[in-house]
């Protein structure tokens, strides 16, 4: 009998050195696990006031795709991390405006819903002391 176990938003460092954000069914008894709705982590350095910064920006990691779960060999995965409480808040707001664009129904943002989401997230920085 398979055991499937649901669990929280995760980080994915993946054996190709992508960065991935999704939710993860692991699969205990098997050789995959299914990740659900994927984005790929950006992280970018940007010119500030107070110097360097690094920003982040999320994509979908599998680009016109009809499937929204994927399976990826445990072997593949280097680290499985939960991912931090702000980061997953960005990341469901960043999935609930794709599936917005999705529906046929939904619209797409005006450029001051863009500029106010733009502002709203103008804060969130990720600092990291990893030298690469």
């Amino acid at each position: 009998t398979i055991v499937y176990k649901m669990t929280e938003v995760k980080i994915l460092k993946l054996s190709s050195g992508e960065e991935i954000i999704c939710n993860v069914i692991d699969n205990e008894n098997q050789s995959f696990i299914n990740v659900t709705r994927p984005m790929k982590l950006n992280a970018t350095m940007q010119r500030s006031i107070d110097g360097l910064t690094e920003a982040l920006s999320l994509q979908r990691w599998i680009h016109f795709a009809e499937e929204s779960t994927f399976q990826i060999e445990k072997e593949k995965v280097i680290v499985k991390t939960d991912a931090s409480v702000g980061l997953a808040k960005f990341y469901s707001y960043c999935l609930h405006k794709i599936m917005l664009e999705e529906d046929e129904y939904g619209e797409s943002p005006t450029l001051e819903e863009l500029e106010e989401i733009e502002n709203e997230f103008s804060d969130f920085e990720v600092y990291s002391t990893t030298i690469h």
